[in-house]
């Protein structure tokens, strides 16, 4: 019953088309009663032979019954059609709503294909467990209720026998057939798992080609088909057994009741035109209860799993504000953060604790630390896609919690560190939801963003559709996008997360001019791990573990001796061309690279003339755990990914970032690599031949004596990939 409920839900809203149905079911359940009363006339006639009218009366039933029929069916045709493409628009908009609802965290732990399965096998089983075999449903009962009655006109005692064996006979199978729910819950689980393998497979698909995986990413398939092949067959074969089952009960009561029919038509209590009328609407009585219990019911029950998921993603609470927006058109105070902690699951670890600071109206603030020490968590916290786990945060003194998301994202612009782009043409993707922009203030932006040239060259310009993803973009020029359309808005807070990570030296220092220009008038905070680039902030935030490690102006953190002014001193030393490809390293900056501290000053000027720059594409694997390893790699601009093989997959071990170095112990010995290093943004490394370097220490033994002593030294202490 609770199903039959949930499913009046989603016809509440369309009563008055469900009334239109129900009026035309009823005038095709009387044709089928005029049909049934023109045999008894007919034989009636045959039998008594006094029927001179009877053939004029009965083609004028038949006649205008069956006009009767036909409007009302292809009104009931059209009637459920709408009915059907409303209540699906309905359910989709609903859940597509409820997405947009839902927060940062949801989506962040939620399986794409989960989600997309919502919108495709549920929705499907929705159309016909909620529209089309409920109204199919609701016609034969309707028909076996305008039936009865005429039924027990005709003949009480087989009307009774059919009214009280059928019904019960349907509902009894189908009460203690086998339960078919958790079966048909474990097959859209095995479809969602299914869709969710193909989604990652597509993505992966460079990754695949390039380490020779297609062997196991089909092996991994099949498993995954295998289990949805058993899941499958079981739910579907627990469904028609119970639709079997009860068509088999049905035909079975049928025979019985025609039989006793046929022993009281024989001993002259029952007339041969009332039998024939009686077993014709019993033919339909009896056909419609075998579509419900065999047809509606089963479908219906299939579609309860659907309901049920589609049920549980409406259900999950969305965030609220804790009352009225009080947010002034500008900020003119200050954004505060105050003892702000903050984890992404209850009991977990936290990615910031106890953090305060104060951004003042107008002021440039840059937020720097390695990768995980909580950087973007502040911005993401800022912007409100997720609350604190304790502390506050407040806009010109007022709570956060209790602003409206939507508006304090209004007083924002925002730059991540990937730009998503969506499949529309680059004018739609730069000005998205602002109106009234003007071409001066379009071309001001494109201009100011080095996208004028990308514009000129594409084959229909601003108007031309970039592809899904962008795809008709690189890396560099989509993120450009992303700066265009935050300048674009005009925002009195602008928040860039590693906003030009993605941009060669030339195009960045275009786009840091652009960006300092249009400074003056608006706060802007900055998350980098690019230190050059806020030399001139009124405050920088040194992250470390989810604290404030130390924070302060440029200049008093670099004489402060601690962490930054070690990370600046670890990014110094290179020299990088304007288009980012050609690089270079200072003997002074190796001369700080523990392995090569022991060096004399010759060695590492001609150290510096052996290193070769070579660039990585996101998602490139500069080398993989296994790999035979003879180079010796120096971060000059990007970030990489290290992680090792254990018993749970693949387990990320560190980031690296500017000024970095990796695979040391490659230098001095043929070793494997313990270790896989991918590139998460593009990047550019300097590396060093193995022979090269072994050639140029074993003519001086005590310089190589040196550096075995320190390459054995940093192993212990401090591992090495």
């Amino acid at each position: 019953m609770a199903i039959l409920r949930r499913i009046l839900t989603f016809w509440r809203p369309h009563r008055r088309v469900g009334a239109g149905l129900i009026v035309t079911m009823l005038l095709q359940a009387l044709f089928t009663v005029v049909v049934a009363l023109s045999i008894k006339l007919i034989i009636d006639a045959v039998v008594g032979g006094d029927g001179e009218d009877s053939p004029a009366l009965v083609i004028s039933l038949l006649a205008g019954g069956f006009f009767a029929a036909a409007v009302a069916g292809i009104a009931n045709g059209y009637l459920a059609a709408r009915a059907g493409a409303d209540i699906l628009a309905d359910v989709r908009t609903a859940l597509f709503d409820q997405l947009q609802r839902l927060s940062i965290g949801f989506h962040r732990s939620a399986q794409v294909g989960d989600l997309i399965s919502h919108f495709s096998t549920d929705t499907a089983q929705l159309s016909s467990g909620v529209i089309k075999k409920p109204l199919l449903g609701l016609k034969s009962l309707l028909a076996i209720l305008f039936y009865l009655p005429v039924m027990f006109v005709l003949e009480p005692r087989l009307a009774v026998a059919a009214a009280i064996t059928t019904p019960l006979a349907v509902f009894l199978v189908n009460r203690y057939s086998p339960d078919a729910d958790s079966a048909l819950d474990t097959e859209k689980q095995e479809i969602a798992l299914v869709l969710n393998e193909v989604s990652e497979n597509l993505r992966a698909q460079p990754v695949i080609r390039a380490f020779g995986l297609r062997r196991q990413s089909r092996d991994r398939f099949r498993q995954r088909i295998s289990s949805l092949h058993a899941a499958s067959s079981i739910a579907d074969f627990r469904v028609q057994l119970a639709a079997a089952l009860s068509e088999y009960s049905v035909a079975l009561t049928q025979v019985a009741i025609v039989a006793f029919g046929a022993v009281l038509a024989l001993g002259g209590s029952l007339e041969p035109g009332t039998l024939a009328a009686f077993v014709a609407l019993l033919a339909e009585f009896t056909w419609e209860a075998t579509v419900i219990g065999s047809d509606v019911l089963p479908e219906i029950r299939k579609a309860s799993s659907g309901i049920r998921r589609i049920d549980a993603l409406l259900a999950n609470p969305a965030p609220t504000s804790s009352g009225e927006s009080k947010l002034t058109p500008a900020l003119v105070d200050a954004v505060r953060f105050d003892n702000v902690s903050f984890g992404y699951s209850n009991g977990g670890p936290l990615q910031l604790d106890s953090v305060s600071l104060s951004v003042e109206k107008d002021s440039f603030v840059a937020i720097v630390g390695a990768s995980g020490s909580g950087k973007s968590t502040l911005l993401s916290l800022l912007l409100r896609f997720y609350d604190p786990t304790a502390g506050q945060i407040s806009i010109d003194s007022i709570p956060l919690t209790e602003l409206d998301a939507e508006a304090v994202r209004a007083l924002s612009g925002a730059v991540f560190q990937e730009t998503f782009l969506f499949n529309a043409p680059l004018r739609d993707n730069i000005v998205l939801a602002e109106s009234g922009v003007s071409d001066v203030d379009l071309s001001a932006v494109l201009e100011g963003t080095g996208l004028i040239e990308v514009v000129r060259n594409l084959p229909e310009g601003l108007d031309t559709i970039i592809g899904v993803g962008g795809r008709q973009l690189s890396g560099g020029q989509a993120q450009r996008v992303g700066l265009a359309r935050a300048l674009l808005r005009n925002p009195p807070l602008l928040l860039l997360d590693e906003a030009t990570s993605a941009l060669d030296p030339s195009t960045e220092a275009a786009v840091l001019e652009t960006i300092g220009r249009i400074r003056r008038g608006r706060t802007v905070v900055m998350v980098t791990h690019r230190l050059q680039t806020i030399v001139d902030a009124d405050l920088i935030v040194v992250m470390r573990d989810g604290v404030v490690d130390e924070m302060g102006r440029f200049e008093d953190l670099l004489e402060s001796g601690r962490a930054f002014s070690e990370m600046w001193s670890r990014q110094r030393g290179f020299v990088i061309g304007p288009d980012g490809r050609s690089a270079s390293v200072t003997a002074t900056r190796l001369a700080a690279i523990p392995l090569f501290s022991v060096l004399s000053e010759g060695c590492l000027n001609q150290l510096a003339e052996d290193f070769v720059a070579q660039q990585h594409a996101k998602g490139t694997v500069i080398f993989e755990e296994g790999d035979h390893g003879d180079r010796f790699f120096v971060i000059v601009r990007g970030v990489v990914e290290v992680s090792k093989r254990s018993g749970a997959g693949e387990e990320v071990i560190a980031h690296l970032e500017d000024g970095d170095f990796f695979g040391e112990m490659a230098l001095l010995d043929a070793t494997t690599r313990n270790a896989t290093v991918e590139a998460v943004t593009p990047t550019t490394t300097l590396s060093l031949d193995r022979d090269q370097f072994r050639a140029m220490i074993e003519g001086t033994p005590d310089m190589a004596a040196a550096v075995q002593a320190v390459a054995e030294a940093r192993s212990t202490e401090n591992g090495t990939f």
